[in-house]
């Protein structure tokens, strides 16, 4: 006998599904990810922070849960929407099943619904604030509840689901590679050579993955709370600066605007999503929300400057204008191919350039790891002596 559970929308849409997870119910913006793997790391990317999550791969939980796959300490979504739900796992990494984990972690889940549904719904309608319950809450009271929800616009996230204090990190892909073809995925390690770069990496809803690549591409990472001032950067003598990505909108993160407008031209510059946001609105541009967001590892983004198509990892729901920007000190490097929006750019006299994908892709292609050589080159351009940005 299974447990029924709702999913409500604020438009009084109801799907009657089966309850998974944990005897609770929550609310956030609801939003589709099309990712085929990698459950558990988009459970743990801080990013969909306010969020319910609807997984379009229709069979969730066969894999189960290991701590390997974590993007942070805790899973962030507000609720999970799936076709089929495994209450079994079976796979040598497992070490728990995906209903004992969400459980763990206090969160609901409903399964047994028509996903295709719900996704040609927001996809017409956009995203739409809802609540899942799995606590035998009525309906009628869920659409209320999903109504006094705030929208995603104007909500400043970054800061909550920051660290509180700085931290070393020095973990590289090679420390989680424990199966036979680790290497021939293409994961290099550091080979126990020096670090060469010192890198401050903002968190804003940072993802592990992120700090294992950058360690991989021999930089000392220290990663620093959203609100760390350009000032205290400085003094760190930092080679580079890294943006993470994060939840939420970017025009009400104003502090980290005011820093990266005092950190360009000083420092190399690498940001990606929210960071890549916040670059755009540091350069005097404006940034606007999607109707429905890109999230999964599927989304096929051109390269300006190579004429090359690389499949990138996504998950935002506001998008930089790139008729906003300054054309005489902005070119725009990269472009989604799905809707023609703004993927990338880059400035023409300083050391900063920004994507608004995850390089990192956990889960998701290798395509665009080249960023983050494309950092490291850039950091060393920077240090060399007499160099004129210097």
């Amino acid at each position: 006998m299974h447990r029924p559970a709702i999913l409500a929308l604020e438009d009084g849409r109801v799907f009657n599904g089966r309850a998974a997870g944990a005897i609770t119910r929550r609310g956030g913006e609801v939003v589709f990810n099309t990712s085929l793997t990698g459950y558990q790391e988009v459970f743990t990317d801080p990013s969909y922070a306010g969020q319910i999550v609807c997984l379009t791969y229709p069979h969730i939980g066969n894999v189960g849960a290991n701590v390997d796959d974590e993007e942070a300490k805790k899973p962030y979504i507000e609720s999970l929407i799936v076709r089929e739900f495994s209450q079994i796992s079976s796979n040598w990494r497992s070490a728990e099943t995906a209903q004992l984990y969400l459980n763990r972690h206090k969160i609901p889940a409903i399964w047994d619904i028509d996903t295709r549904a719900l996704v040609r719904h927001i996809r017409k309608v956009g995203a739409l604030r809802g609540v899942v319950a799995t606590d035998g809450t009525p309906a009628d009271q869920l659409i209320h509840e999903a109504k006094q929800i705030p929208s995603m616009t104007g909500q400043e996230l970054a800061s909550r689901v920051s660290c509180a204090k700085q931290y070393m990190w020095n973990t590289g892909s090679i420390d989680l590679a424990t199966s036979p073809w680790a290497e021939q995925m293409g994961e290099a390690g550091t080979g126990g050579e020096a670090r060469n770069f010192r890198v401050v990496a903002y968190d804003f809803g940072i993802k592990q993955n992120i700090l294992r690549l950058l360690v991989d591409h021999h930089c000392e990472v220290c990663v620093v709370p959203a609100q760390t001032t350009a000032k205290e950067i400085l003094e760190m003598g930092a080679d580079g600066v890294f943006l993470s990505n994060g939840p939420g909108d970017p025009e009400p993160v104003e502090y980290a605007v005011e820093n990266i407008r005092n950190l360009i031209g000083r420092v190399p510059v690498f940001g990606i999503c929210l960071g890549h946001q916040l670059c755009g609105l540091a350069l005097g541009g404006k940034t606007f929300k999607l109707k429905f967001g890109h999230h999964g590892s599927n989304h096929p983004v051109k390269n300006l400057l190579t004429e090359q198509v690389e499949i990138t990892a996504q998950n935002h729901g506001f998008c930089v204008d790139p008729d906003s920007l300054p054309s005489k000190e902005v070119e725009i490097t990269h472009i989604n191919l799905n809707d023609q929006t703004n993927e990338g750019m880059r400035h023409k006299s300083h050391p900063l350039f920004s994507v608004q994908y995850h390089p990192e892709a956990s889960p998701g292609p290798h395509d665009s790891h080249y960023l983050f050589t494309q950092f490291t080159d850039m950091m060393q351009e920077f240090q060399k002596p007499g160099s004129s940005r210097r």
